[in-house]
Formats: structure tokens, C-alpha cells, sequence
């Protein structure tokens, strides 16, 4: 029952994307329009019915199954090859990045250096990487969870690491606004865990608050923060250990 009302759902978000109303299911469907309505609200939809409401839409039932899993199950992750295609455009990674921050389309192109036709032509293309799900008026529905993460050690975290970071950690974060804590010591595997477990909850505070200035009225500029962990020693440090160790391990 679920799964039907899922697909349901996806019909009409389906039929709405294409301007589709229920007078135009019911001509296809040779029935009246009450008909439809009470097919629609008792999710009584045959098979071939369901059939005949894709060919109006064009989409075939596996890309309306494919969209219901999509939504009810989002992605942690996206694959090697999605990454890759991201950072072979600029425009295209900075794209990922405003869509990924919730900015509305408007803001894109008042905000940025985008003609409506461009952001736009940059929305599908993240349409068909699966990134976002583009809705009618330009609109944006994610499809990645809001737990989302860059593969370790894939394309978009390489990039990151050799162009972002690089750049981010040459400032002196002397700033009244800035702040820099560099923190470390020798513990258990327990407490490593207890560390993660409170950097994953600062990370999602910190979200969240970005989340939240979305509404403010005040001018808002850009920011950006880290956390990382790993088991590690400073390589410069080795020299005074009594017992040579690898350099990554405790």
C-alpha cells in the first residue's frame, strides 16, 4: 500500500510538472473527470491505467518508480562518475554549491554572474546527474539526504583539499569574526569515537543555523567552517618518540 501510494504521488507531481490537468488524464483515460478524482484519492489505478497516465506525462513507470525511491530512500553519496562530471565544469561545482545551500533561483541569477537561461541550462544538467530534481517555476527539490557527504578521497574531496583548503587555511583567522582551534592528544579508540559523534552533531548545528539566517533581513555574506578528525602524529614529531611509528597511526 506504501509503494502505491508513493507511486500515486509521483503521478501527480508528474502531471503538474507538465501542466497537466485531471480533464487531460480523464481524455486519455476515457472516463469523467469525478472518475479520475475518485481514482486518484481511493488509489484505485490499474496497471495500464498508470500506463496510460505516463505516456501522457512521458515518462516510462520505471522513471516514476526510480523518482519514488529517490525520494523515500536519498542518496548519502554520489557515485565517482557524478563527482567527476561536477568539478569538470566550475560553473557547474558552483551550481552544485548554491543548490546545495537551498538558494532559491531568484537569488541566482540577482546574486551571481548567471543569466536565467544559463542557471537554468545548469539546473538540468544537475537534474540529470540526479543531484536535484527540477520542479516547475525553477524550482529545486534535493535528492541527496541532508546528511549528505563528498566521497573520501573522491573527485569533488580532491579538489577541495588541493584548490578550497588550500586557500581557506592561508588566512591568520585574526579577524574579530574568526576562529581557529587546533587541538589534539593521545586517546583510546572510545573517546575517538566520542569525538566524531560531537563534531557530526556540531556540524549539523551548524547547518541548521545557516538553515535558519536563510529568513533573516540582514546583509549576509559568505562563511564558510571545518571539522576534521583522523588518527595522527605531526611526521615533525617522530623524531622524539622512543619507538618509531607510521605517521597516520596513534
Amino acid at each position: 500500500m506504501a509503494q502505491k501510494t508513493q507511486i500515486i504521488a509521483e503521478l501527480k507531481r508528474a502531471l503538474r510538472a507538465t501542466g497537466h490537468t485531471y480533464a487531460d488524464v480523464a481524455k486519455a483515460l476515457d472516463l469523467s473527470v469525478a472518475s479520475v478524482k475518485r481514482l486518484f484519492s481511493t488509489e484505485d489505478l490499474s496497471l495500464h491505467r498508470v500506463d496510460q497516465i505516463c505516456d501522457l506525462v512521458g515518462l516510462s513507470l520505471r522513471d516514476i518508480l526510480d523518482r519514488a525511491t529517490d525520494r523515500t530512500n536519498p542518496t548519502n553519496q554520489l557515485t565517482a562518475a557524478q563527482e567527476s562530471e561536477l568539478i569538470s565544469d566550475p560553473k557547474l561545482l558552483f551550481m552544485t554549491w548554491l543548490v546545495l545551500i537551498r538558494t532559491p533561483f531568484e537569488e541566482m541569477v540577482q546574486g551571481y554572474k548567471f543569466t536565467e537561461r544559463e542557471a537554468l541550462q545548469y539546473l538540468i544538467r544537475l537534474d540529470r546527474l540526479k543531484v536535484i530534481e527540477l520542479q516547475p517555476g525553477n524550482r529545486v527539490r534535493l535528492l541527496v539526504s541532508r546528511h549528505f557527504s563528498w566521497r573520501p578521497g573522491g573527485p569533488v574531496q580532491k579538489y577541495i583539499h588541493q584548490k578550497l583548503l588550500r586557500e581557506f587555511f592561508a588566512s591568520a583567522f585574526a579577524g574579530p569574526l574568526e576562529e581557529f582551534f587546533f587541538h589534539g592528544g593521545r586517546v583510546s579508540d572510545e573517546a575517538l569515537a566520542q569525538i566524531k559523534r560531537a563534531l557530526r552533531a556540531a556540524s549539523r548545528e551548524c547547518a541548521e543555523i545557516i538553515e535558519r539566517d536563510r529568513t533573516t533581513t540582514q546583509p549576509r555574506n559568505g562563511a564558510a567552517f571545518v571539522l576534521a578528525l583522523r588518527p595522527w602524529n605531526y611526521s615533525g614529531f617522530a623524531q622524539f618518540d622512543r619507538t618509531p611509528r607510521d605517521p597516520s597511526s596513534r
